[in-house]
């Protein structure tokens, strides 16, 4: 497993030099970026390119990105919900999420991870069309919300595979391990059912209750139990801390990396 961590850390502000200088500190080569308007506003050139910039000159590898759930106009008020299951909003969907791609695409990620959002046949029928207009990757991730499952990605994994050119080797699923703890007990029991199709993770920690996105090991996962799982399944890609924006950032990242020395990530 490689580590990496979501800018959903540093979620409230828009991205900025410091965020990079302060990841790549804390000994990470590798970052998934929040592709949320306000966040990271991949609709201006100049903030791609500074982003780009930023990247290489801290050394971190932009390999992941989260889709955006929404767009937002500059000061994050919600104008649109981004959901390729939603009927409603499919083809404006379709068009944002290809528009984010794109800026993301020039800035070298490889991987973009994507929520279902409404109907399953649906989501298939606009995602096919996403599909197709990129070579990227995909992971489709588990909700909070309680719907999509783990399994029900499992499931969508294996009919997109079967019905896109490539899709073996471009599509899979994301599991977020705090939304498993919350619908899914325990969530080590998901990560051994998704051998081969796992191809992205979020990790953080919950009361079992609430997505909170905690530091492991401030809520009730057992990660010893979680980390022995990803490891039977021989997982290799990124292990993603994303947790809750927060102004203590240092604080946060002082955890973190307790954490991943007891587990030797590192």
């Amino acid at each position: 497993m490689k580590l990496s961590i979501s800018t959903q850390l540093f979620l409230r502000d828009p991205i900025d030099e410091e965020v990079f200088k302060l990841i790549s500190s804390y000994g990470f080569s590798r970052c998934e970026l929040w592709a949320m308007g306000r966040h990271f506003n991949y609709k201006d050139k100049k903030v791609v390119e500074s982003v780009k910039h930023w990247s290489e000159k801290f050394g971190l590898s932009l390999d992941s990105a989260h889709l955006p759930l929404y767009t937002e106009d500059s000061s994050g008020s919600k104008l649109m919900k981004v959901a390729l299951g939603d009927r409603e909003w499919a083809k404006k969907s379709v068009d944002e999420l290809l528009f984010s791609a794109e800026a993301l695409l020039r800035l070298g990620v490889k991987l973009f991870v994507i929520h279902v959002g409404g109907e399953k046949e649906i989501f298939i029928e606009n995602f096919e069309k996403l599909y197709r207009e990129t070579d990227s990757a995909f992971a489709m991730e588990n909700d909070p919300m309680g719907y999509p499952l783990s399994t029900d990605v499992f499931d969508i994994v294996n009919i997109l595979r079967k019905e896109l050119k490539g899709g073996e080797e471009r599509i899979g699923a994301c599991i977020d391990v705090g939304h498993a703890n919350i619908w899914e007990k325990p969530p080590e029991s998901v990560i051994e059912k998704g051998k081969g199709k796992i191809s992205a993770t979020h990790i953080s920690d919950n009361d079992g209750n609430s997505d909170l996105h905690l530091v492991p090991g401030d809520g009730v996962i057992n990660w010893e139990k979680v980390i022995s799982a990803f490891k039977s399944i021989e997982y290799s890609g990124n292990f993603t801390y994303e947790l809750a924006p927060a102004e203590n950032r240092k604080e946060v990242l002082d955890k973190l990396k307790k954490f991943s020395e007891q587990f030797d990530l590192i």
